[in-house]
């Protein structure tokens, strides 16, 4: 009995487990280079074309490389290798993908201009005039004294400002002292008399 459940663990992981290139019926040429700076070049192709941008080390570069540079055996039972519109399908995210499509190359290839994005372009800001100054040193007195005023206003508008919030900060404690302050007291007496 025991020898039987073995044996049929066995058969079954010997169909479960995908047959390697050496005993696939039927075998189809590759339709790119198998060396990683081939795979790498077709990959980013698609990705370019499919996603508009370069891939990044998060969009798994290496496990489609990883997946596509050997033969290995589709679903009709033929072992494709090389990046083709299978994969290239693929990294779109869908699923269901007919095997067929790994005889067809990929539609973004490494020899195609990639999809650049161009942003429109940005018209120049024009710049404001210079003034005329005859007298430069006498500009540099007027630039002086308008910071200076400025830098004063500000100060006075800071004190201003930090006047007003310490009355409405004076206020409230009052306030919570004249209203609040009996119930905590009482809150507090009956607390204590209750234990």
């Amino acid at each position: 009995m025991v020898r039987h459940r073995y044996f049929i663990l066995i058969s079954l992981l010997a169909l479960a487990t995908p047959a390697s290139a050496e005993t696939c019926p039927v075998k189809h040429p590759a339709l790119t280079a198998l060396d990683h700076a081939s795979m790498l070049a077709a990959y980013t192709a698609s990705f370019r074309g499919i996603f508009g941008r370069n891939p990044t080390l998060a969009d798994d570069g290496n496990y489609w490389i990883a997946v596509s540079d050997h033969y290995g055996e589709f679903g009709d039972t033929v072992c494709r290798a090389g990046w083709s519109a299978y994969w290239e399908v693929k990294l779109t995210g869908q699923d269901a993908v007919n095997p067929a499509l790994g005889d067809q190359p990929a539609r973004f290839q490494p020899e195609t201009a990639p999809l650049v994005v161009t942003p429109p372009p940005v018209p120049p800001t024009p710049s404001p005039p210079t003034p005329v100054m005859s007298n430069p040193a006498s500009a540099d007195t007027a630039v002086l004294a308008a910071i200076a005023d400025l830098k004063a206003a500000m100060q006075a508008e800071h004190a201003e400002q930090t006047r007003s919030i310490g009355d409405a900060l004076k206020h409230v404690s009052e306030w919570a002292l004249k209203y609040l302050g009996p119930a905590v007291g009482a809150w507090i007496v009956g607390h204590q008399m209750a234990k």
